[in-house]
């Protein structure tokens, strides 16, 4: 066999061990996933996750974590290993379920989704983290995309567990916190990581309440079509509007949401952990509850339709102006650009707003600690927006669209800062209007992987 450069995606054909290569799913930071078909059962096909880089630990602690502790009928079913192009020194690889479906936002968006629905598929995915919690298991990265609302039966199955931590797992890296995505972070983690700089060699000991808030601004995304803070924020506002700004309750951004599911999210997102559902055993409890009343709101679709467009409602969220919040990164000034951050989000956000210090996370017991890291990334002025999810990406339409990282964003010629309306950015002096890209009916999962 040749080997083929790490970057590039294995052809179609492709033998791995006992499985061909039927198509690429989609190409990450740290793997690629493949749809698969076993040889000796031509038409039974499978997901495969090909780690990019030889020696990858993280590929290592994955497996180990599929092959054991991690099964559960919610999560997504290990087969077997692979290597390549080497069977002993290759880059390592597993094979798993393919499972067809929708991710949970995406499924939150289609005809016949309803709030009933979906309150019992939360009740399912609360359920799983809870026997996953009491084996030891913690998710760490869960999000819209790592709940799969499968196709056959309307089951919800857990995918990723490329940063999932159990007992006795090796480290990824070093740093306060774990590996991450920003927006999903919980308030307590955000506060340890301030607090890290005094505590040198401090880790973040993710708790089960991390997985369960992370569970909260799932069902806040797929009932209003927005996280509770926009993702796309720079990362010292978004950290103070964690900590310090209470999210717009679900059933005042979009009417239809039962005021009863509305308060089981707003307690998942409480500030301090001591306040949150204690377990998924009781959040379970508690969505089932709701759920069993008659009116007839809970049955309708979550979103409403013009056409076969989805109508969501406005986002709640302030308008930026072109120049930054935040002042550009100079180490001797970190703690004031934290305080400008939140004053700014106070002023800015029409929320209520929680105490001003950073909830304190409960000390866990020392079996919870892990390895793992998160850095504050810098802030420049005039910052160009970063694209959306379900944004188009470039190349873009010579002559009717603006390319900005990446993305494709319409500009309002008529309006401009500091009086753009919602769901635009303000960027040099122009309102811009992120361009939608299609949306086709997905009809496989990436097996797990991030693919952003």
């Amino acid at each position: 066999m040749t080997r083929t450069p790490e970057d590039a995606p294995l052809a179609p054909g492709t033998q791995v061990g006992t499985w061909r290569v039927v198509e690429c799913l989609g190409m990450g930071g740290q793997g690629a996933v493949y749809r698969v078909e076993d040889i000796a059962r031509p038409g039974d096909f499978y997901a495969f996750k090909l780690a990019l880089h030889a020696r990858d630990e993280r590929a290592e602690r994955e497996v180990a974590l599929m092959m054991g502790r991690a099964a559960h009928p919610h999560v997504v079913r290990f087969h077997g290993c692979a290597r390549w192009p080497h069977p002993r020194e290759g880059r390592l690889g597993f094979v798993m379920d393919w499972v067809p479906g929708q991710a949970l936002d995406v499924w939150a968006e289609s005809h016949g989704a309803t709030f009933r629905r979906l309150a019992a598929l939360g009740a399912t995915v609360a359920r799983t983290l809870d026997d996953l919690h009491a084996r030891g298991v913690l998710h760490r990265d869960l999000k819209p995309e790592h709940i799969q609302v499968r196709a056959s039966d309307g089951q919800p199955v857990l995918l990723d567990f490329g940063v999932g931590w159990y007992p006795d797992a090796p480290p990824l890296t070093t740093g306060p916190l774990p590996p991450a995505t920003r927006y999903l972070v919980s308030p307590e983690a955000v506060g340890f990581l301030w607090r890290s700089a005094e505590h040198p060699g401090t880790r973040y000991a993710h708790q089960p309440t991390d997985d369960l808030y992370a569970l909260g601004v799932c069902l806040y995304r797929a009932t209003t079509g927005h996280y509770p803070f926009p993702e796309w924020w720079p990362p010292d506002v978004l950290q103070s509007a964690i900590v310090h700004v209470r999210p717009v309750p679900p059933a005042l951004v979009h009417s239809r949401v039962p005021r009863a599911l509305s308060e089981v999210i707003v307690r998942l997102l409480e500030k301090d952990p001591r306040a949150r559902y204690p377990s998924g055993a009781a959040l379970h409890d508690a969505l089932v509850a709701v759920a069993r009343e008659e009116d007839a709101t809970w049955d309708a679709d979550i979103f409403e339709r013009e056409q076969q467009d989805i109508l969501r409602p406005p986002r709640p969220r302030p308008t930026w102006t072109s120049e930054s919040p935040v002042p550009p990164r100079r180490h001797h000034v970190w703690p004031r650009r934290l305080v400008l951050a939140a004053a700014v989000t106070w002023l800015l956000l029409p929320v209520g707003q929680a105490p001003r210090s950073p909830p304190e996370a409960p000390l866990p017991d020392a079996g919870w600690t892990a390895e793992a890291r998160v850095d504050p990334l810098s802030v420049q002025p005039e910052q160009a927006p970063l694209p959306v999810r379900n944004q188009k990406r470039a190349p873009c339409t010579k002559g009717l669209e603006v390319e900005l990282s990446d993305g494709c964003w319409h500009s309002l010629v008529k309006q401009h800062p500091p009086d753009c309306p919602p769901q635009t950015v303000a960027y040099k002096g122009q309102c811009l209007w992120p361009v939608p890209k299609s949306r086709p009916e997905p009809t496989s999962i990436d097996g797990g992987l991030n693919l952003e």
